[in-house]
């Protein structure tokens, strides 16, 4: 599952670099104005940024980034700000399927800004209500996003489980192969190995003696067959022939495309 983000910047916003030059965590608010919008929260904020803004707004149609998160934000306090916390606001409803929507991209964007630091989620650390950043730094009294979590049967523990399950879905992704290139024999490594330069030089694999096909190349999503029979992928690009010169002949044609 994945989700696009959608980008409409304030203008104007400070670009103040985070203590560590980089972030290291997520801090996950919600709005308390039910039956708000990230466009409307991003136009009324573009007015007040001077006094708070953050990173994002979730609804049930759109994940809306609103300033870049290489740079703090205004939203939990000095401390939490300037450590380096990007910060997302949930937009409120009192709709369950809205919610539903609107929570599921939430508890991914969350997730995806901690993987794509590569930062473990740790409840209280790198993942943190603006609830548990009034508890620890007592610069801020907003409890948010508990009680409306609340109001839709969901507590914080359940949203930290959530946000983990995404975290492990991404990485599970990442570990599936684009493009695997499968040769049917050592003999045919040369002409294997120019299609996989082509495709950015991707895993290349040889079929067992028994001709059975690699796990790791059976799962890619997309899998180039050079040589031999078919080896049943969905998705599957057959370079072969009945003799290795005709075999020559289909990657030459698939190269020169």
């Amino acid at each position: 599952m994945s989700y696009s983000i959608k980008q409409n910047f304030i203008a104007g916003l400070p670009k103040e670099p985070y203590d560590n030059g980089h972030y290291v965590g997520v801090v996950a608010h919600s709005t308390a104005n039910n039956g708000d919008s990230a466009d409307g929260e991003r136009n009324f904020e573009s007015t007040t940024w001077q006094n708070a803004f953050v990173h994002f707004f979730v609804d049930d149609q759109k994940i809306l980034q609103v300033a870049d998160t290489n740079y703090l934000c205004y939203g939990a306090g000095h401390t939490a700000n300037h450590l380096g916390y990007v910060q997302v606001e949930l937009c409120q409803t009192t709709d369950p399927v809205k919610f539903k929507a609107a929570y599921e991209k939430y508890v991914w964007l969350l997730a995806k800004l901690l993987y794509n630091r590569k930062l473990p989620v740790v409840d209280g650390v790198t993942l943190m209500s603006h609830a548990q950043v009034s508890a620890k730094w007592h610069e801020t009294d907003h409890q948010d996003p508990i009680e409306y979590l609340t109001s839709h049967g969901k507590t914080w523990a359940d949203l930290v489980a959530d946000v983990t399950a995404q975290y492990n879905l991404l990485e599970e992704e990442d570990r599936v192969l684009n493009v695997a290139v499968l040769l049917f024999t050592k003999d045919d490594f040369w002409s294997g190995n120019d299609v996989a330069a082509k495709n950015g030089n991707c895993a290349l694999f040889i079929r067992a003696a028994n001709q059975s096909v690699p796990a790791e190349a059976q799962s890619a999503k997309q899998l180039i067959v050079v040589g031999g029979p078919s080896a049943g992928h969905p998705n599957e690009v057959l370079l072969s022939g009945k003799d290795k010169y005709a075999t020559a002949a289909a990657v030459a044609k698939y190269l020169g495309q």
